[in-house]
């Protein structure tokens, strides 16, 4: 059985209780699968320099772009709302699904919204034999406590931070700044269009 590509023999699995009594899995890597964990995230890390980059706003119509326009309000969009956005864009040809993780997309599962740990820098790993480490989380969700965004502004900021991430000593420029880029284009026509 594989979770998310990584195959579920190299974790121990344990349940964890949250403080709403719902109950938490944690995975903790086995010693003898990090070379193998290690290599699997370089790979992916490979395959996502490396991919096709999304059609963006040469994919869309000016009819398509007043539909959009018409359908969500880029000064104030929920991160519901922007994670339709993001589908309707995959749906319409302007972003690839892999592109649609890089600007922040995720899948929804009942009321909980997953996020591929690579694309979505959604997850932390620490190195639990040393005792007092904290994990440092990374995600793509609007600011924490905030029920809705200006998406235009948001999308543009997270375009000119540097979303690369560094492993094993090695800088991998993934494309998310590109891919914002991408999604503020398409905002910018749809703010100019409606």
């Amino acid at each position: 059985m594989t979770i998310g590509g990584f195959q579920s023999n190299w974790f121990n699995v344990t349940e964890h209780t949250l403080e709403s009594g719902n109950k938490l899995p944690m995975a903790t890597l086995k010693d003898e699968y990090k070379d193998d964990f290690a290599a699997f995230t370089e790979n992916k890390l490979q395959q996502l320099t490396q991919r096709a980059p999304s059609a963006g706003l040469d994919a869309l119509t000016d009819e398509q772009l007043k539909e959009l326009s018409g359908k969500y309000d880029t000064d104030d969009m929920s991160y519901d709302e922007y994670q339709s956005f993001l589908q309707d864009l995959v749906d319409r040809g302007a972003l690839t699904e892999t592109d649609r993780w890089l600007a922040g997309g995720a899948n929804k599962v009942g009321d909980t919204y997953l996020v591929p740990v690579i694309p979505g820098m959604s997850a932390s790993i620490q190195d639990a034999s040393r005792p007092g480490t904290t994990a440092s989380p990374f995600t793509y969700d609007f600011p924490l406590g905030v029920d809705s965004v200006d998406v235009t502004e948001w999308v543009k900021y997270r375009a000119s931070a540097d979303m690369s991430y560094y492993f094993s000593g090695k800088r991998y420029d993934i494309g998310t700044d590109e891919v914002n880029q991408t999604v503020a284009d398409i905002l910018d026509a749809m703010n100019r269009i409606g």
